[in-house]
């Protein structure tokens, strides 16, 4: 059976925002993200407010955000997979929360005839990314939201952030113990894997299987969902291509540059030997031709004083034919 591969965005839309079928695979899994807390986890009915039909895709991104939607708990939820690395995603998440809250405002009187008075439902914003994000640590998990900064406390409460980052999750299948873990675990590996974990650990594991199915989903949706996952594998393929080519540019330009540096440094240490070898070689024969120019006035004086040759020879090392020539 071919399962969805949640890390596609379009594959995400399907499992999780398709109105009518995936409201308890959401509801687990916003719950399970926010497990403890005395409000957002405990959501137990959600409306979809998408304002788009996400099978407009054709190609690039065909919705501003991926899946929205508005809770029992009176929270509205903005719910992200991010597939490709993005430098400012912490900016961008930012936007799209604020967009969520200022749209909220409205000129003129309510339906009770009130003046709107900056009441706001708070917005979450959730980003899954399949990236390590710049600016944060390595945390599978990381939440967020505006605070005081001295002691940590919370300022309100109209917005919050929860960042996954896929790539630091490294947990192995045995090593799941929450149902985050558990969630996280499949939403990286499914795809890949083909199969669903943790279905004997709780049912709505079984659920998501047969929800995840390519086979069970109609006509317009497979189509929709055979393009997206064509596009991705096209984008990957060029992707890796112009990475390749990268790489191997930036490997010849090094090797040029290496083997210009190379010759450079050779040439100058050459030269550096070359002036010290001549150096030292100069001041050897200049010593050496000192010392035989010393040899033969010594020898001169010894000859001219009368003495023999042959003393004169042990004495200087000098031959006595060159003694003799000295006569």
């Amino acid at each position: 059976m071919k399962l969805i591969d949640p890390l596609i965005d379009e594959g995400f839309k399907l499992l999780f925002g398709r109105e009518g079928i995936s409201e308890p695979l959401l509801i687990k899994l916003l719950n399970s993200i926010f497990s403890g807390d005395p409000v957002l986890g405990n959501i137990v009915s959600l409306r979809f407010t998408n304002a788009e039909h996400p099978y407009e895709y054709i190609k690039g991104r065909g919705l501003r955000y991926d899946i929205t939607c508005t809770t029992s708990t009176g929270h509205h939820f903005i719910v992200e997979m991010q597939k490709g690395e993005q430098k400012h995603l912490i900016e961008r998440s930012e936007y799209y929360v604020s967009r969520a809250i200022a749209s909220q405002g409205y000129r003129g009187k309510d339906t009770e005839n009130r003046d709107w008075n900056f009441s706001l439902i708070p917005v979450v914003g959730i980003f899954i990314c399949n990236f390590k994000v710049n600016g944060l640590e390595e945390d599978p998990v990381t939440y967020g939201g505006i605070c005081n900064l001295r002691n940590g406390k919370p300022i309100g409460h109209s917005q919050c952030y929860v960042y996954i980052q896929l790539p630091c999750f490294r947990k192995e299948e045995l090593e799941c113990e929450s149902l985050l873990d558990k969630w996280i675990y499949n939403i990286k590996n499914m795809g890949a894997a083909q199969r669903v974990a943790f279905k004997s650990d709780n049912e709505i594991f079984n659920y998501l299987d047969s929800v995840g199915s390519v086979a069970a989903l109609d006509p317009k949706e497979r189509h929709y969902y055979e393009a997206a996952l064509k596009y991705s594998r096209d984008y990957n393929a060029v992707l890796a291509t112009a990475r390749e080519k990268a790489e191997a540019q930036g490997r010849a330009e090094g090797l040029a540059e290496g083997r210009a540096e190379g010759r450079a440094e050779g040439l100058a240490e050459g030269r550096a030997e070359g002036k010290a070898e001549g150096l030292a070689e100069g001041l050897a024969e200049g010593l050496a031709e000192g010392r035989n120019e010393e040899k033969y006035r010594i020898a001169a004086e010894m000859l001219n004083n009368g003495m023999d040759p042959k003393v004169i020879s042990t004495i200087t090392k000098l031959s006595i034919d060159e003694i003799e020539r000295m006569r």
